[in-house]
């Protein structure tokens, strides 16, 4: 409907210091994470954009529970048509469901509202799992606190959200946000993705998205669910979603949004640091894409921008800074992620070509965020129901290497220490590219893969021993508390 290029000014033409953003982004690169990508948009005009090579502005990147952030914006469009409301009750849109699981409609169930599940006050005390079986998951799992009295993260009602949607609209969650709030605000589909559980409902974690995409939906709050002058979304449940709905131990939540510690701002927030800050009162969005552990970096960046832009009262305009302006303008040109130096090219040495198989222990390189046997969402996306490497083929290449696991997924390992994407086939749909590099001597060969659209890099070591293989793969959580965790197996020469 309407892809109109937002316009792009100089910082200090709507009032911000383009050496102020300048010494932002240092202090970003330098406070412990790693940064993909970054937009600043004030008076709905962008005044700061910048990837980390090999991130571009097209990049499509893992937005974790940012997502669910879309799905709340569908309920509000829902309730705008009037096909929906907070106060209607989950007992009501799923009445022939508890009929089919023999619940009964009566106790704190009886009361559970729309407006409950969207502020994550389900009243449950354990967070039931998601995939092919959420309703019945979530319609069994027992109800203890009062719906609105008590705080607990919930994805799994997050995703109820999504189902709801679906049953109101007779439309998928996907093609109602498209069709009503998507291409209205100029999204560019092209470079976005909805993950979907077996079954086909797209999931509150499963959203992917391009920097300046997640920066539009940011503007659509900011501008209490108007776009140029078409009301999309009802403004007075903008004014509830963005308003503290319930203590949850930080600055409060709203409707599947988080409350900034910057009185009057809020933000959508994903795991590792998938975030879209924003401040009525200085009408300014910052998305940023990161990579970042949990809360240590994550908290850091906040702090930052908040210093930076949020905290501290804005001039409507600035004298011209050609200087700082250019400063700014080439070191956002210039940003790239760290090449792998402790990868560089080492001595070389033959033999490790061959065709191999797994006969002990399991491993993969699949973009996961936990160890086996922990609840995982992200395996309910997957399109290979074992991800394990059952066999290996290596090869010898002019850049360095070429892993082909379970004769799909393609992983080509430079020895100069270079990130450069290249198609890779991950078994979740959203993420098809990888990097990696390698180094390798005579009895050990290390391959360090990362599918770039997500978080994660996995550190492949493989020690040989005559035809077996050891394998110890060492992934990444990103959290403070245990941000690694190692898979091993053995695997023989056929």
């Amino acid at each position: 409907m309407n892809r109109m290029a937002l316009e792009r000014v100089s910082p200090e033409s709507v009032g911000v210091s383009s050496r102020v953003l300048l010494e932002m982004v240092r202090q970003l690169e330098q406070c412990g994470t790693e940064m993909h990508g970054i937009m600043v948009a004030r008076h709905g005009k962008v005044i700061l954009e910048g990837w980390w090579t090999p991130y571009s502005p097209q990049t499509i990147h893992i937005c974790h529970s940012f997502g669910k952030s879309y799905v709340a914006t569908a309920v509000g469009a829902a309730c705008t048509d009037g096909l929906l409301s907070v106060e209607d009750r989950v007992a009501d849109l799923f009445a022939e469901d508890m009929r089919r699981l023999g619940v009964a409609d009566e106790g704190k169930l009886s009361r559970l509202k729309v407006k409950h599940v969207l502020s994550m006050t389900n009243g449950m005390r354990r967070c039931p799992l998601a995939g092919e079986k959420l309703v019945d998951n979530y319609l069994t799992t027992p109800i203890e606190d009062e719906p609105g009295s008590v705080f607990l993260y919930n994805t799994a009602g997050s995703c109820m959200l999504g189902e709801m949607v679906r049953r109101v609209t007779g439309e998928s969650v996907y093609d109602y946000m498209v069709r009503r709030v998507l291409r209205p605000i100029g999204f560019d589909l092209e470079h976005f993705r909805w993950m979907t559980f077996p079954g086909g409902l797209h999931a509150a974690p499963g959203v992917a998205s391009c920097t300046e995409n997640n920066l539009r939906l940011g503007m659509l709050y900011l501008n209490r669910g108007a776009w140029q002058g078409t009301q999309l979304i009802d403004l007075e449940w903008i004014d509830q979603a963005t308003r503290r709905q319930v203590d949850n131990g930080a600055s409060g939540y709203g409707y599947q949004l988080w409350l900034n510690s910057v009185p009057g701002t809020y933000r959508f927030s994903g795991g590792h640091g998938q975030d879209c800050l924003m401040s009525p009162d200085r009408d300014m969005v910052v998305a940023i894409h990161q990579a970042g552990s949990e809360p240590h970096d994550t908290d850091a960046v906040t702090a930052i921008v908040n210093r930076a832009l949020l905290e501290k009262p804005l001039p409507e305009t600035l004298p011209p800074d050609p200087e700082g302006a250019q400063a700014l303008a080439e070191h956002m040109r210039t940003r790239k992620i760290a090449s792998a130096g402790s990868y560089a090219i080492h001595s070389f040495a033959n033999g490790w070509e061959g065709r191999y198989n797994t006969v002990e222990g399991r491993f993969h390189l699949q973009p996961e965020l936990r160890p086996a046997g922990e609840m995982n969402v992200n395996a309910d996306f997957y399109t290979d129901s074992n991800p394990d490497v059952r066999t290996m083929v290596i090869e010898r290449t002019e850049e360095g290497f070429c892993l082909t696991l379970n004769d799909s997924l393609r992983i080509q390992a430079r020895l100069d220490g270079e990130w450069r994407p290249h198609m890779a086939q991950s078994a979740m749909p959203a993420y098809d590219q990888s990097c990696a590099v390698a180094r390798a001597d005579e009895n050990e060969l290390i391959v360090e893969q990362w599918f770039y659209q997500t978080c994660f890099k996995t550190r492949l070591r493989m020690i040989r021993d005559g035809d077996l293989l050891h394998i110890e793969a060492r992934k990444e959580r990103l959290h403070d508390d245990w941000p690694y965790f190692t898979l091993r197996a053995v695997m023989k020469r056929a």
